[in-house]
C-alpha cells in the first residue's frame, strides 16, 4: 500500500484549510453601509425624497451623521432609534412616502410639455385600445354571415 495521500484526501484537506482560513481572517463583507440605514429614513428637507436619494445639504448632513455612527460601531436599529427619538416619527419613511418620493425623483424635471406628452400619449393609447377592441368584437360577432 502506498503512503501517498489520494487526490480525494488532498481535496478534502484543501477545503478544510480554506474554511479555517476564511473563518479566521476578519472580513468587512457583513459591514453596515450608510445606504442600508438611510433607505429607511425620510429626508429632513422639504423635498419628499427618501434620504437615500436626497443630495441636498440637510440630507447630506444626516448621511454624514449615519456614517459617523456606523464607524462608532452602532447597529442599524440603534441608528434608527436615535433619529426617531430625536426627530420623531417624521424621520421614519412610510410606504406611501417611499412611492411618492420615487415618483417625485423621476418626474421633478418634467416641465409642462413633458406632462402634456405623458397624459396625451396615455389618452391616445387608451382610445386606440378601446376602438381596436370595439372594431374587433364588431367584426367577430356582428358580421353578416353569408353561409345562411
Amino acid at each position: 500500500m502506498s503512503t501517498r495521500p489520494s487526490t480525494h484526501g488532498k481535496f478534502l484537506s484543501f477545503c478544510l484549510f480554506t474554511a479555517i482560513t476564511c473563518a479566521a481572517i476578519p472580513s468587512n463583507t457583513f459591514a453596515l453601509t450608510v445606504n442600508e440605514v438611510v433607505k429607511d429614513l425620510a429626508c429632513p428637507c422639504e423635498c419628499p425624497l427618501v434620504l437615500e436619494d436626497c443630495n441636498m445639504t440637510c440630507g447630506l448632513e444626516w448621511k454624514s451623521q449615519v456614517g459617523e455612527m456606523i464607524s462608532k460601531g452602532m447597529t442599524k436599529q440603534e441608528i434608527m432609534d436615535y433619529f426617531i427619538g430625536k426627530y420623531g416619527d417624521d424621520a421614519r419613511i412610510t410606504p406611501a412616502q417611499r412611492i411618492q418620493g420615487k415618483i417625485y425623483q423621476y418626474t421633478r424635471s418634467f416641465d409642462t410639455a413633458d406632462w402634456v406628452l405623458l397624459w396625451g400619449g396615455l389618452i391616445v393609447w387608451i382610445l386606440l385600445m378601446f376602438f381596436g377592441v370595439y372594431i374587433g368584437v364588431k367584426k367577430l360577432f356582428f358580421s353578416k354571415s353569408q353561409d345562411v
